[in-house]
């Protein structure tokens, strides 16, 4: 892989830097990396902070461009290059990136969408559209995987925690996913 990108990069750079992003999230898919090293990733990689929200399953990591964890109470503006981590779905993970390309400590100055008055989303480049794809992937599979899958205000969950017939390993979860551990 390593040799298919240093020849990408002398035809393309953003094609070679997109064969390592590649490379690196699989390593970390590989590793069974957790969900704060995968942020950390996608800002590393990116140059600027990286934010994964995911409300259903209360998940909520941002990580600074040096790597370190910063988490903050102001919400994503919605102008930055975010990718779902499911269709439809409530987990996003976004670079905190501005208009302009450049790193946004807060919401990015943007310009308006002429038609509702709401920022207008900043189109990532190639390389961070890439960053975005596999970081989302990875993180989908790591929280399905660690964090199941229903919503946590699913009454199933209340159900099987007071269920004295479920598996004590089911009611861990549940009791994971009321927020109750």
């Amino acid at each position: 892989m390593k040799e298919l990108a240093g020849r990408l990069t002398a035809l393309d750079p953003d094609a070679g830097a997109a064969v390592r992003v590649i490379a690196y999230f699989d390593r970390l898919a590989e590793s069974r990396a957790g969900v704060e090293a995968l942020v950390r990733g996608a800002a590393v990689l990116a140059g600027c902070p990286a934010r994964l929200v995911d409300p259903e399953r209360r998940v909520h990591v941002r990580v600074e461009a040096d790597g370190t964890r910063h988490d903050t109470g102001t919400p994503p503006d919605p102008a930055w290059p975010s990718a779902e981590l499911s269709p439809g779905g409530a987990g996003v993970l976004w670079l905190e990136r501005g208009r302009d390309g450049a790193e946004s400590g807060g919401p990015a100055p943007t310009g308006r969408d002429a038609r509702y008055g709401t920022p207008a989303p900043v189109a990532p480049s190639v390389v961070d559209a890439v960053i975005l794809e596999r970081a989302a992937g990875v993180l989908r599979l790591v929280l399905d995987r660690t964090r199941g899958r229903a919503p946590a205000d699913d009454p199933a969950l209340v159900e099987t925690l007071l269920d004295a017939t479920a598996p004590e390993q089911a009611r861990l979860h549940a009791a994971r996913r009321l927020g109750l551990d």
